[in-house]
């Protein structure tokens, strides 16, 4: 049975800040942002968008290229920014999409590499119930701390997909190579908001875990390096997934793969997934038979990399122009703002526009309070 993605999107925020605005306030010179990580601009969050809101604009989406939302089952939310450690994230998507009561919903945690451990479960899922369909949601806002060297790769966004039987964009092949290990490369621990991280360790971790899921990947399937086509790397920032590549595939370009990622900075669990639309919205040759390879990696550690066929039927479900339109119609915040919504005190609720149908407008008991600006 051929099983996996049947349909994909992604969304983020309304709301950007110019890494050559970030690099003049904090005085620093531009190129070492454009040149030396990659990086263009980065999604900014403004107080009515969360992991949530994001996540419902990227999910409605998904599921509108599917013919009866009442076949999905399940519905697994990867994130590692949840605002609560006991109810899921996915339960407000839940809601928001009016999906069926008889439908498992949950989160899933590990670092950036949680969007991949739900499409592995997923699979899984949909091998035994062939005519249920699985929600996938990666969906993550990326914060540091002012003037550390993570600040300029800050960012945020939400991919949703559709796991299914007759996919028809990506089919799945059946193996992987895997590698964990545990190390302290990035860590966010409960009480703060701010991610912690060892930028260093973290990039070496990422090679090396690459070179050996690439390995034990070539190990199981017999596959030739040269028989992989087109490669998505996990782009905390894009120098990254571009000294990947160096080193792994060298002559192959992944340019196409990075567009989105340059001008909304990290997405973590999105991130990956966001690589994968960009390459189909990009390249202009026909990706039909073509076998994609998949780095996934997830700080503290998890790596795995995988492959998939693209379908015949794939540019029927691409969304190319609302895409680039959600990306150019984002409004541009100044430093000032910038530092303004960073400090996340005496914030208005109503005075920014959101992506979606979907806003945050208060907090009350430690509740968050969304409402729906118009129904679907």
């Amino acid at each position: 049975m051929k099983i996996g993605i049947d349909s994909i999107a992604f969304a983020t925020s309304g709301y950007f800040l110019s890494l050559e605005t970030l690099a003049k306030y904090r005085n620093v010179d531009f190129a070492k942002y454009c040149a030396g990580i990659g990086q263009m601009k980065m999604s900014i969050f403004p107080p009515n968008e969360d992991v949530v809101t994001v996540a419902v604009e990227a999910a409605r989406k998904a599921i509108s290229g599917i013919e009866d939302k009442n076949n999905v089952d399940m519905l697994i939310f990867a994130t590692e920014s949840s605002f609560d450690l006991s109810k899921s994230a996915g339960i407000y998507v839940h809601h928001f999409l009016k999906l069926k009561e008889n439908c498992r919903v949950f989160d899933l945690k590990q670092a950036c590499y949680s969007a991949t451990a739900a499409l592995r479960l997923a699979k899984s899922y949909v091998r035994e119930n062939p005519d249920s369909k699985v929600l996938v949601i990666g969906s993550d806002v990326v914060k540091y701390s002012p003037r550390t060297s993570g600040e300029p790769t800050q960012g945020g966004a939400a991919v949703a997909f559709v796991v299914a039987k007759d996919p028809r964009i990506l089919e799945i092949e059946p193996w992987a190579g895997i590698h964990t290990t545990d190390i302290m490369d990035f860590w966010r621990p409960s009480h703060l908001e701010e991610a912690l991280f060892d930028g260093k360790l973290s990039a070496q971790n990422y090679l090396k875990s690459m070179h050996i899921s690439v390995a034990r990947y070539l190990e199981k399937s017999n596959i030739a390096i040269s028989d992989v086509n087109h490669v998505c790397f996990h782009a905390p920032f894009c120098k990254m997934a571009q000294k990947a590549n160096s080193q792994l595939f060298r002559l192959k370009s992944i340019g196409e793969t990075l567009i989105y990622n340059s001008v909304i900075g990290n997405s973590c669990s999105a991130s990956l997934y966001i690589c994968f639309v960009s390459l189909l919205d990009h390249i202009k040759d026909d990706l039909t038979g073509k076998r994609i390879g998949f780095f996934s990696y997830g700080s503290g550690s998890v790596a795995e990399f995988f492959s998939g066929i693209v379908t015949k039927n794939y540019r029927q479900m691409l969304d190319t122009q609302n895409n680039q339109k959600m990306l150019t119609d984002r409004v541009e915040i100044s430093f000032q703002e910038y530092e303004s919504l960073g400090n996340r005190e005496n914030l208005d609720f109503h005075s920014y526009k959101n992506v979606g149908e979907v806003a945050m407008f208060g907090i009350n008991n430690h509740q968050r309070m969304y409402k729906v600006r118009k129904t679907y």
